[in-house]
């Protein structure tokens, strides 16, 4: 089973109303692989198309049509890894009609609650934050769907790392007392 980090940029934040208009993915420590989507922006959300920065970078990259089949055969029958993946599933399941992925979602904000103290789930820049705060090499998020995928692996390979317990001389399981 692979882990498929995710992220969406979207027209708002209904999926019924609105629509994806680029996605970004990465198949466990592979590379990113992002792509402008086929999408409308009738009823779009202004301040959702200005936090993804759309007029600024749609006309940059060529609307792909085959990108979506390959995101759909590599989710399929593994885990979706995002920040708040309910929001990214929704829209995938809205736009696709189907849920290709394993029924469990890995939610990389709930993730970091045990790990970094906090009460409530807090969003990937705040995690970002406290990690790169504590020395690990997190990049910045910047709304992108490509440069958020490279956070949301960073963080969860640096909360993994916390979670693990560090071996202890001697812990040998291949040892025999």
């Amino acid at each position: 089973m692979s882990l498929i980090y995710l992220d969406t940029e979207t027209t708002g934040l209904d999926p019924l109303r609105h629509h994806i208009w680029e996605m970004a993915y990465a198949v466990d420590d592979g590379p990113v692989d992002s792509a402008i989507v086929p999408h409308t922006i009738v009823g779009a959300d202004l301040d959702a198309l200005m936090v993804g920065q759309y007029d600024q970078r749609v006309g940059m990259y060529p609307v792909s049509r085959q990108f979506e089949m390959g995101l759909a055969a590599d989710l399929d029958g593994n885990t979706l890894v995002a920040a708040n993946p309910a929001f990214d599933a929704g829209f995938l399941k809205a736009r696709w009609g189907k849920a290709p992925w394993k029924y469990r979602l890995f939610d990389i904000e709930a993730y970091a609650m045990g790990a970094l103290g906090y009460e409530i789930p807090q969003g990937l820049k705040t995690i970002a934050h406290d990690l790169r705060a504590d020395d690990w090499g997190i990049p910045e998020p910047d709304h992108t769907a490509a440069g958020d995928v490279a956070t949301l692996r960073a963080c969860h390979e640096a909360l993994r790392a916390i979670y693990t317990p560090p071996a202890h001389e001697g812990d040998d399981e291949s040892e025999t007392a």
